[in-house]
């Protein structure tokens, strides 16, 4: 089922998240990824992308965890939830084609990265302001990471140090995570 080192006997959660965050790296130039707020909906994996708007992802081991996600308000009410491209990513056969709601793509684990098996049809009814309370509450974390300075000033002195060592501003994706060691799985 599972190429690669990965197998189902082995695989968790965070294995998923982690190969999720490198797929949607790949499209995506702010990657966040479990982080809890006080949202109807806290994403396992969402990005935006430049001008092509934001991308949720779902993590599902089993197939009894997706059928509990299927009760969620905002599964029920498309509307209310995040993503205007949204995806389950899963193993191989947990979740198939026809189990999908409308409008949901469908990623399956493929070794250490993920397969499209369908496509999103886009999400225009997304929940813009769930959205931007996510990314508020993501800016007030790295704000009190920070300390006194302001943010602005802080992201100011970030851009002048790669300007330095000759990075382009906003050509190297971020990836912002609560606790990086304790959110991140290196599958090396």
């Amino acid at each position: 089922m599972f190429e690669g080192s990965l197998s189902p006997a082995n695989v968790q959660h965070s294995t998923l998240v982690a190969i999720g965050v490198r797929w949607l790296s790949r499209k995506c130039s702010v990657v966040l990824y479990e982080f809890a707020t006080e949202a109807d909906e806290n994403p396992d994996v969402i990005g935006w992308a430049s001008g092509g708007g934001s991308i949720l992802m779902e993590c599902k081991l089993t197939r009894a965890d997706f059928l509990r996600d299927a009760k969620k308000p905002v599964r029920k009410n498309p509307a209310k939830g995040m993503g205007h491209r949204r995806y389950y990513l899963c193993p191989p056969d947990v979740i198939q084609v026809k189990d999908l709601p409308p409008r949901w793509g469908l990623l399956w684990v493929s070794g250490r990265d993920a397969v499209v098996k369908r496509e999103v049809r886009g999400h225009p009814e997304r929940n813009l302001v769930a959205e931007v309370a996510f990314l508020t509450s993501m800016l007030r974390r790295a704000q009190i990471r920070i300390g006194s300075r302001p943010l602005s000033e802080w992201l100011r002195g970030e851009n002048q140090l790669e300007a330095k060592r000759g990075v382009p501003p906003n050509r190297r994706p971020a990836v912002l995570a609560d606790e990086p060691k304790a959110r991140s799985a290196t599958l090396t």
